[in-house]
């Protein structure tokens, strides 16, 4: 028994490893199945015999186990024949193609098995069915059975051996009624009150060979061609007409009405397949945006066909991008070669499209800007233009230089009759550009792209997004000049974008503006970014004549973005520093280096001493990036040791204006009287016409909160709080602080006793606030 279990096991690992195709029956067959050269036929001119048509069953797969005697057996259905005599399909009709020639198949039977049924088989000769072969059956002798308007004759092919795709239904002979079809390769737009000129209309019979089969000549030998145009178009009158298809070039001779125009035709076209017309205008006299300019055509005897011509389109310019294309990134603050960055970036936009909806659109009698964002800058530019004329076309980069120069390097301001308008005759203009960007180091967010212009709409489109290669994280620090050597309370925070950004050499400076950092603290990496320093203490250079420290890439990270903290900063404070704000900058050598280097977009004649334009020469004061606003307070400075004012303010209620000492002082947004009855002071305003300096008058967006820093006094407030801080002592306010017309206002009496003033009066009459600040 185990014996012949271990028999029953191996054979069936035997028959495990024979592929499953071997067995597969023999002819294992797929085709495809299509008629070529279908018929068409009049209905007063069908033929005995359709006459042309061939069935074809082309074999995508010819699989089988045998050679030489592989056999397939297919059955042909028809409907709308007569019936079959036998003969009207022979093994002579039947034919196996491979390629250009007949392959070795043996034909063995036609055999007729039911009245509009017969069955085909064939045989493997000395050539095996093979992949590509195409089997046809010649169907010319089959005769329709019924031949009214619209009747078709079809064949179906089944089968047990092949698997036939779209074998289902084929038609072969058709009946169509005499008669004409009329197209265009196109449509064209046109604008309302504009003309436009046609694509060639072409007129053909829809059966037959000539046009002579479909046109019914009246008694003057002549037919008519009526085409007429629907409600909102007319004719051209000026329409420049030639032809195509008439014999000997004769053109007909034409009739023009408004919305009709008549060809009268002869046997130039009679012995025509075709008309082709050619230049025909229409103008769209009163169709509005949106409608359809459609031709119906008209010949005797024939019914009547229609052909869409022209739509309706609005007279304007557009500026696109593609949407399914992916904004670039591109890193601010280097420039196009990314010196100091690993990055590949090209610097360059998505490809943006002005152009015009319709030829005559985009007037050139008035000048048009682009603009980009403060602080992008235009490098480079590759354009194409189209029916902008000799003034522009061949010289699209010249164009874009003149208007980057004309717009003072900030904008690019195309001048009137700088390019050519367009006709009715022209295709629409256009033109294609792709600009090569730079930016500031404080530079982050989207590249808006704004079109405007007197004869264009104000349209904006998105072509590039700008990131830092690095991110600072720093806090305020409140601090009072008690000695020279301070040290600061918090650290700096560095990041890398991403890892491995950082070029080797890169020299990260920091500095504040009058006052200079001591040799004093230390710098540390992340342990998993894998980048390295070329010294982890603080080292010191001159920056605008103040101290800085830096610290210089050694190695690049490898597996994370790196993070650079920097500790145990001091600070050197002269104690003539006045109170008030000062931001941390930092600028890094051989990233941030576009200013002097990168040439913007300048033409031959636009140089600076000759040489190149560069960013340098468009922004002349060195833009460092701004790490953190506010970085060092200074809260009490050693020159302001007193706390009084000694102007008088007078703020009239709902004018623009207030009088500081004896000068006016226009403000943007003018005193009120809230809904609680108080008289509300817009805070800034009035705190630099009392003599604070406006730098020390600080806004914190995040928290909403204004701070005043003047003598011993830092003063806070946080929008809809009811309570003014002054040395961190909370003092209750007789109202809320409120934003208005994004400007932070104080009750007039809150705002007074905030900043000491103590002699503040009103006049209920004029609707006046003073406040003495020399009493």
């Amino acid at each position: 028994m185990k014996k012949f279990l271990s028999m029953v096991m191996a054979a069936a690992m035997v028959v495990s490893l024979v592929p499953a195709t071997a067995f597969a029956a023999a002819g294992e067959f797929k085709a495809t199945a299509k008629v070529v050269d279908a018929q068409n036929f009049p209905v007063d001119a069908v033929p005995a015999t359709v006459g042309g048509s061939e069935l074809q069953l082309t074999l995508t797969t010819a699989d089988s186990l045998t050679t030489g005697n592989d056999q397939v057996k297919f059955t042909l259905n028809f409907d709308n024949v007569k019936d079959l005599t036998g003969n009207e399909i022979t093994k002579g009709d039947v034919k196996v193609r491979d390629g250009s020639s007949n392959a070795n198949i043996t034909v063995n039977s036609v055999v007729k098995t039911d009245d509009t049924e017969l069955e085909i088989t064939l045989t493997e000769g000395t050539d095996a069915f093979a992949r590509g072969m195409v089997i046809a059956v010649d169907l010319s002798d089959l005769a329709m059975d019924k031949t009214s308007k619209g009747k078709t004759a079809t064949v179906s092919v089944d089968s047990d051996d092949i698997t036939i795709a779209n074998g289902d239904d084929l038609v072969f002979a058709a009946v169509e009624s005499k008669g004409i079809k009329a197209s265009v390769k196109d449509t064209v737009d046109v604008a309302t009150e504009e003309v436009a000129t046609l694509k060639d209309i072409k007129i053909e019979p829809s059966v037959g060979d000539t046009m002579g089969a479909v046109l019914r000549k009246n008694d003057k030998g002549v037919s008519e061609i009526k085409l007429k145009l629907n409600s909102g178009f007319e004719f051209d009158k000026n329409s420049t007409l030639t032809y195509e298809g008439t014999t000997n070039n004769i053109g007909p001779k034409v009739t023009w009405d408004d919305d009709e125009v008549i060809f009268e035709v002869g046997d130039a076209v009679f012995n025509s397949e075709y008309l082709k017309i050619k230049g025909l205008k229409v103008e769209a006299t009163s169709a509005k945006a949106g409608s359809t300019a459609t031709i119906k055509v008209y010949a005797d005897g024939n019914d009547t066909v229609s052909v869409e011509v022209a739509k309706v389109v609005d007279y304007t310019v557009t500026m696109s991008v593609d949407k399914d294309e992916d904004v670039p990134v591109i890193y601010s603050g280097v420039n196009v070669k990314n010196e100091g960055i690993t990055d590949d970036s090209d610097h360059e936009s998505l490809e943006v499209t002005i152009k015009e909806s319709f030829a005559g659109a985009w007037n050139n009698s008035k000048d048009f800007t682009l603009s980009v964002p403060e602080g992008v800058y235009i490098t480079d530019v590759k354009a194409d233009a189209e029916e902008l004329g000799d003034k522009v076309e061949g010289k699209e980069k010249a164009w874009f230089e003149a208007a980057y120069d004309e717009g003072d390097y900030v904008d690019l301001t195309f001048k009137r009759r700088g390019w050519d308008e367009t006709t009715p005759d022209n295709d629409p203009a256009k033109v294609t550009f792709t600009l090569t960007l730079v930016a500031d180091p404080n530079f982050e967010g989207d590249v808006v792209l704004k079109l405007t212009g007197d004869a264009v709409d104000e349209q904006k489109v998105t072509i590039a997004k700008f990131v830092k290669p690095y991110v600072v994280e720093a806090q305020q620090n409140d601090m009072q000049i008690d000695y020279r050597n301070t040290e600061i309370p918090t650290s700096v925070v560095v990041k890398e974008a991403e890892a491995g950004l950082w070029e080797k050499g890169a020299k990260f400076v920091l500095s504040l503006d009058k006052i200079s950092f001591d040799d004093e603290g230390t710098v540390k990496v992340d342990e998993k970014s894998g980048l390295e320093l070329k010294d982890n203490e603080v080292k010191t250079q001159k920056v605008d004549g103040e101290e800085s420290i830096y610290f210089v890439v050694d190695s690049r990270s490898d597996d994370e973005a790196a993070v650079v903290t920097i500790s145990g900063m001091q600070l050197y404070m002269d104690r003539s520093l006045p109170a008030g704000a000062y931001d941390l900058k930092l600028n890094v050598e051989g990233m941030n280096n576009l200013y002097e280097k990168q040439v913007v977009l300048n033409g031959a004649n636009d140089k600076v001493d000759g040489k190149d334009r560069t960013v340098a020469d468009i922004n002349d004061d060195f833009v460092s990036y701004t790490a953190k606003a506010g970085f060092v307070n200074i809260v009490t400075a050693g020159r302001e040791d007193t706390d009084s004012f000694t102007t008088k303010v007078v703020v009239p209620v709902g004018e623009k204006y207030l009088i500081s000492g004896e000068n006016k002082v226009e403000i943007d947004a003018p005193a009120y009287i809230n809904a609680d009855g108080y008289t509300m002071l817009p805070l800034r305003a009035v705190s630099v016409a009392l003599g604070i300096n406006s730098n020390n008058v600080l806004w914190d967006q995040a928290t909403r909160t204004a701070t005043i820093m003047y003598g011993s006094k830092i003063i806070s407030m946080t929008y809809g709080q009811k309570v003014v801080y002054v040395n961190a002592a909370p003092i209750p306010a007789s109202t809320s602080v409120e934003i208005t017309n994004d400007r932070m206002f104080l009750g007039l009496r809150d705002l007074g006793n905030a900043l000491g003033v103590t002699d503040i009066t009103w006049d209920a009459a004029t609707k006046t606030a003073t406040l003495n600040g020399n009493k």
